[in-house]
């Protein structure tokens, strides 16, 4: 009886490591139909500043990166929805001018 019992919890208890495991491990994004992509720090080029890399190697010059919270690191791995800002002109010129409409770490 008591070697059912212990059983019975230990089965449970593997249970609920294996859901936990599970839910933790959920790397979807919190932006709709984003894209995969990494931050890229150009700040040592002239007119440069931080730049998202599509995984497809697209360099993205965001203009309002500074409005959203998030980990300024060289290589972090996000994901990015934007669009292409109209009319705009910049002295980096190493990548699109975009404003970013959600982004988030993955």
């Amino acid at each position: 009886m008591f070697l059912k019992i212990f059983y019975q919890k230990i089965l449970l208890l593997s249970l609920i490591v294996l859901t936990l495991t599970i839910y933790s491990c959920n790397k979807e994004s919190e932006c709709e139909n984003s894209h995969s992509a990494k931050l890229v720090n150009m700040t040592g080029l002239d007119g440069c500043s931080w730049m998202i890399e599509l995984n497809n190697g697209t360099k993205l010059e965001p203009t309002n990166l500074n409005d959203f919270n998030i980990n300024l690191q060289e290589n972090q791995k996000i994901w990015v929805v934007y669009h292409t800002a109209a009319q705009m002109a910049s002295i980096c010129m190493h990548g699109e001018i975009v404003t970013i409409d959600c982004i988030s770490e993955r």
